[in-house]
């Protein structure tokens, strides 16, 4: 269990390096949209060296058993990539993620309290609400606050 809890925590390193890379690349090309042309081209050369490694060609015929909707997912990949890609330069790596988790774990909270597309159950409780409620305290001081006394103190 702990190999997973520093690989969670590793992924948010790695996140909140390659969310300003895509912002760089996105700048010396010009366009977010033209960078997430090159994201997702070697993105998908990357799973494809992986798969040809360790992927099972038989899990291929599989695709049939999955629900439509459920291809929205790369829809909602581009979007989000598109939507960091344009949002650093607008608001900044910090407030970008600090939003961002945000969202994410109060989201995260109502599919879990549901159960939503298979996620375990795991109801929300008073601990849970009070913890998100310092979460969005801490959001709003972080990223208003500290904006307001940087404008007072120039």
């Amino acid at each position: 269990m702990i190999i997973y809890i520093f690989l969670a925590l590793l992924i948010g390193v790695v996140y909140a390096i390659y969310m300003p890379m895509n912002a760089a690349v996105s700048s010396f090309l010009g366009s977010p949209i033209t960078a997430n042309i090159f994201f997702y081209a070697i993105a998908l050369i990357t799973t494809l060296i992986f798969f040809a490694f360790f992927g099972d060609i038989k899990t291929i015929s599989n695709i049939k058993n999955v629900p439509p909707y459920l291809f929205l997912t790369g829809f909602i990949s581009a979007v989000i990539v598109l939507s960091i890609t344009f949002l650093i330069p607008q608001i900044g790596i910090r407030k970008l993620l600090v939003l961002s988790v945000t969202g994410q774990i109060i989201m995260a909270m109502i599919i879990s309290h549901y159960g939503v597309l298979e996620s375990p159950v795991d109801p929300i409780n008073f601990k849970k609400i009070f913890g998100a409620v310092l979460l969005i305290l801490g959001v709003i001081i972080s990223v208003t606050w500290i904006s307001l006394w940087q404008i007072k103190a120039i």
